[in-house]
């Protein structure tokens, strides 16, 4: 498939291409000096291209794929949202996901758990830590299943602790239903349904009251 080169941007580490139908390929800087000229207006033949660019692509990907999972733990989905946004091609991201896979360094059942449990023990409620895992690239499934695996009694104890630091925060609030209200509604932001919420306030307000 035929496409017309539309921008050129050079940088020290290579060039990102992009063309009129909106495809975009990174070329690093060893593939660029040894493919380069191209030019706005060129025509080139995609599927061509893409095949001498992607055993050009997949070392220096894999690589940063790696220097990404030295710094933290991170997921399939962040480590794919992370290669596409540097312009690597799909097929590139494919065998690198693989790769790491392969060789134990991406598992999202493993970092799921680890995170939640991380979370959870910053006083972040169930609900709030799903929706991370998601927007991280965590499938649901994989997600709900670490949730789920959480302890209930430390998820217990966070709750009540980061009520009683609410309840001490909104102490001076003249209108006691005001106070109760806007308590629940930080324990909401904080990703705890109303049941857990509702029930880690009454444990706090018990414990103050018999102080």
């Amino acid at each position: 498939m035929n496409d017309v080169v539309a921008e050129v941007e050079e940088s020290r580490r290579g060039a990102m291409v992009r063309f009129e139908g909106g495809e975009r390929l990174w070329f690093g800087r060893g593939a660029w000096l040894e493919r380069s000229p191209l030019r706005p207006g060129d025509v080139e033949d995609l599927d061509v291209l893409k095949q001498w660019l992607l055993p050009r692509q997949y070392p220096q990907a894999l690589a940063g794929a790696v220097r990404l999972l030295a710094a933290r733990a991170r997921s399939t989905g962040e480590i794919r949202q992370k290669l596409e946004a540097y312009g690597y091609m799909d097929d590139t991201v494919d065998m690198v996901l693989y790769k790491l896979e392969k060789e134990g360094l991406l598992d999202d059942g493993a970092f799921a758990c680890e995170w939640a449990a991380a979370r959870a023990r910053h006083q972040i409620g169930r609900g709030r830590i799903l929706r991370e895992l998601v927007h991280k690239g965590v499938s649901r499934d994989v997600a709900e299943r670490a949730v789920d695996a959480l302890d209930r009694e430390e998820g217990d104890a966070a709750a009540l602790a980061l009520a009683q630091k609410l309840l001490h925060r909104y102490a001076g609030e003249p209108d006691a239903k005001k106070a109760m209200a806007k308590l629940m509604a930080a324990m909401a932001r904080r990703g705890y349904d109303f049941e857990s919420a509702h029930r880690a306030v009454e444990q706090a307000l018990e414990e103050a009251q018999g102080e």
